[in-house]
């Protein structure tokens, strides 16, 4: 099943479903309509024993991301997109199998890597305490697309357009974390 983001094309070969979440057309079934108040991931595969919550993110200034307010600001966008989609899905009763968070970043291999451990720190993985049933996230993984294309070659992605400068159709400020059209990113 191909679907295309923000400039790229996946393409989830064994995919029960999939679709954007972040869906910005109010008539679509996906429309998640919260987007006032909570943050959405991407896009969300349906796989036969699984959910993958996907986010894409392409920078203009990708070596800005070494600076350590514009890094912390992405943690924390990548942190809320996923907390806010595990909420709203369980709303829905659709968290009924293990989800894994994937995000794609077109980052260099070590601003990856760092932000991989970052995520892992802030979305706890598995069963993170003797208390809980259940997993708020089976695992999470940060890539660029060199290495999703190594990592998961069942679910082969390409750019399809050249996104740089544009997000979703917004320029991203870095200083703020504010859209052009003043809402967060």
């Amino acid at each position: 099943m191909k679907i295309e983001v923000d400039g790229f094309e996946f393409d989830f070969q064994n995919a029960v479903d999939a679709f954007v979440f972040d869906e910005k057309e109010r008539s679509s079934p996906t429309y998640h309509g919260l987007s006032h108040a909570m943050k959405a991931v991407d896009l969300i595969v349906e796989l036969e024993n699984d959910y993958l919550f996907v986010e894409v993110k392409d920078f203009h200034a990708p070596d800005e991301y070494q600076d350590g307010n514009c890094f912390n600001h992405l943690r924390e966008v990548l942190k809320q997109k996923y907390r806010d989609s595990f909420l709203y899905r369980w709303a829905e009763k659709k968290t009924d199998k293990p989800i894994r968070y994937l995000c794609l970043l077109t980052l260099d291999n070590a601003l990856v890597s760092r932000m991989n451990k970052e995520i892992r720190l802030h979305i706890p993985t598995g069963i993170a305490i003797e208390r809980w049933q259940r997993a708020i996230v089976k695992n999470s993984a940060v890539l660029n697309e060199e290495r999703w294309n190594r990592n998961f070659p069942r679910w082969p992605v390409r750019r399809v357009a050249d996104t740089k400068f544009q997000h979703s159709g917004w320029k991203e400020n870095l200083d703020s974390g504010r859209r052009e059209d003043g809402t967060g990113i």
